[in-house]
Order: structure tokens, then C-alpha cells, then sequence
């Protein structure tokens, strides 16, 4: 057995702990679930693969769960996953490696995030998130959206391991949506309230207002973590510029949304920060600098969001032809978007 203990905090996941824990269990890793008020099968679900099973008592706070995991794991080193997501990969060989000689640092996973488009499961988007590390060095601080930190106070080292979350957390119902963002609003407002100059909640309360389509909340909620000093190689910090930029198209802002052009050089090695240049500048009735920064796109690495360098800006490049009169070059550009939904609509419309 490996010196890793594998923690996950749960509550009422009967329908999605056990595809979580089948995935687990095959590596030779401890387990230890914390229960936080179950009353469906969840425990009973978890006690067939789990070392440990344990209660904890909920206070609306999941930092304070998470910790109380690591409390309670017979291993310094952690592996952290939660109920909605499975081990698509994982390399065991270098968590040994990393846990031996990369001891202060903190590894981080792929996380591929899938939503239900058209009745199929399908990557929305990709993530990165520091999952793996030593208790000994870190704990959780945050009552929601909690974060891995350093109980020292140095910055955290992560490193990015050869390892593959899929995450279907994402993948709610209407109604589950609601609930769920509705009460992760109210634990962040509470948090900001004792924490005021955390631009990272701020981030997060305009992602929650946007799970909830109240997008010209979020803006004010983006524009206010953006007043911050912030830098602009942080992940979370280039996921709030394209955020608050994606919240304004939303709301007809595109004039406002302009205003990015100011900050184009700090973020143009992100794609997704290029791809919304593009659409600022279609919305905007800018086609020519909206077509350069779509081929830009084109030419750069994968982003956060799934095709943002590929069938994304060649769609959106194919609408603008349309728009111009240029039926031909539309349809070749829908035809290069594989299959992608909107694109073949559009292309059936052109052939009819």
C-alpha cells in the first residue's frame, strides 16, 4: 500500500460516490471519507471501498471538513477529490517520486469538466487544481471555494502532474443549479464580509451570480476583484478578465468590453483572452480585427474553455463571412468545425 491517503468529503452523493471510489480504489491508496449529514446511502456506498468512514458534524464551512480529513488520515501526503469527479488518469510513479523529492511543493491535476449537450456528456472545459500535497505543509483556509495554503505563509510551489480528473459537478438539473449556487452566494457574501480585500472572492461571487444567469451582477462583482493589484500569470486572475469580459457581451456592454484592448498585452499569451478580443471586436462590428484575433486563436495552444483554439473562432469567423455576403468562405470555415452543432445548422442553411 502507498504512504498517500486519498480524502473526500460527502454528503448525500449515493448516485455519484461510488463511480468516484471504484476509480480510487485499484491503486493501493487509503481512503478516508468524511460523512457531513448524510441521509441517503452515501456512507453505506462508501463503507465497501473507504479504510475510514467518518462523521462530521456540518457548519458551513468546507475548509473546515477538508481539514478534519486530514486530521484523520493515517499518511502525511493527500490526495484530494471530491464525489463528482473520477480518476481518468494517474500516474502512481511520480506521486512516489513527487512525494520524495519535491516534498514542499503542492502537485496540481487536469480536471476535464463535462456538461450534457444534446443528451451526450461532453468537455465544456479544463482546469487545473493542486490536489496533491503534504499535510504537514498545508491546510485549507476558506469557508467556500476553500483553498490550498501553506501553513508556513510562503507561496505554494505547484507543479503539474501527469494525472486526469473528470469532474461532472457541473452537470445539475435546473433546479439543483439553483440551490446549489444559491447556497454557495450566501457563504461567500459571508465570507467577503470578513474578508473584504480577497479579490479571489470576488471572482468567485461573479461565477456563482453567472451559474445563476444574473450576469450584470457578476460584472459588478468582476469589476470590483479587478480594482485589485493583481497579477496577471495567476490562473483565477485570467479566468475573471475573460469572465467579466464574456459577462459584458452578455449584457450588451461590447462597447465597454472594448476597454480591454488596454490590457491586451498582459493577457495575450491566453487563448481564451484572444478569443474574447475576437468576439469584443465581432460584437463591436469590428470584422477585421475580430478575423485577426480568431486566426491568432487558431495558432495557439488549447485553453480553458474546449475549442477556443480550434472550432470556436473558425465558427465565429465563418458568421462574419456570412454577415459580409460571403456564403463560400462560411461554409468552408463551418465545414473545418467537425462536428460541432451550431456550425452544421449553419452550414445545412447555407447548402439549402
Amino acid at each position: 500500500m502507498h504512504p498517500i491517503s486519498v480524502c473526500i468529503i460527502a454528503k448525500n452523493e449515493e448516485a455519484r460516490i461510488e463511480k468516484c471510489l471504484a476509480s480510487i480504489k485499484p491503486y493501493g491508496f487509503e481512503i478516508v471519507v468524511v460523512d457531513t449529514g448524510s441521509t441517503d446511502r452515501t456512507k453505506e456506498i462508501a463503507s465497501k471501498y473507504a479504510d475510514k468512514v467518518l462523521d462530521f458534524a456540518w457548519c458551513d464551512d468546507f475548509s473546515a471538513a477538508r481539514n478534519f480529513s486530514l486530521r484523520n488520515a493515517s499518511n502525511n501526503w493527500i490526495f484530494m477529490i471530491d464525489c463528482d469527479e473520477v480518476i481518468k488518469e494517474i500516474n502512481v510513479e511520480e506521486l512516489n517520486y513527487f512525494r520524495k523529492h519535491l516534498a514542499e511543493n503542492v502537485g496540481s491535476v487536469s480536471r476535464e469538466n463535462l456538461t450534457t449537450e444534446n443528451g451526450v456528456l461532453t468537455l465544456n472545459n479544463i482546469d487545473y487544481t493542486e490536489r496533491f500535497f503534504n499535510r504537514k505543509l498545508y491546510h485549507y483556509t476558506g469557508i467556500i471555494h476553500e483553498q490550498l495554503t501553506p501553513i508556513r505563509g510562503h507561496e505554494i510551489p505547484a507543479l503539474l502532474l501527469h494525472t486526469t480528473l473528470l469532474h461532472t459537478g457541473y452537470d445539475m438539473t435546473p433546479e439543483e443549479r439553483t440551490a446549489k449556487f444559491r447556497r454557495n452566494f450566501t457563504l461567500l457574501e459571508k465570507q467577503a464580509d470578513t474578508d473584504p480585500d480577497n479579490p479571489y472572492l470576488y471572482y468567485q461571487l461573479g461565477k456563482t451570480c453567472e451559474m445563476l444567469e444574473d450576469f450584470a451582477r457578476a460584472c459588478t462583482y468582476y469589476d470590483r476583484g479587478l480594482e485589485f493589484d493583481l497579477d496577471p500569470e495567476l490562473a483565477y486572475v485570467q479566468a475573471m478578465v475573460v469572465s467579466y469580459g464574456n459577462a459584458l457581451l452578455r449584457t450588451g456592454q461590447a462597447d465597454i468590453a472594448l476597454g480591454f484592448e488596454g490590457i491586451y498585452d498582459e493577457f495575450s499569451s491566453v487563448t481564451d483572452f484572444i478569443y474574447l478580443m475576437g468576439n469584443i471586436y465581432k460584437q463591436n462590428a469590428m470584422y477585421e480585427p475580430a478575423l485577426e484575433q480568431y486566426q491568432k486563436a487558431l495558432q495557439m495552444s488549447p485553453g480553458r474553455l474546449n475549442g477556443v483554439n480550434s472550432f470556436l473562432p473558425l465558427y465565429q469567423s465563418g458568421l462574419i463571412f456570412e454577415t459580409l455576403g460571403n456564403r463560400e468562405a462560411a461554409a468552408s470555415l463551418y465545414q473545418k468545425c467537425g462536428d460541432f452543432s451550431p456550425a452544421l445548422q449553419r452550414l445545412a442553411i447555407l447548402q439549402t
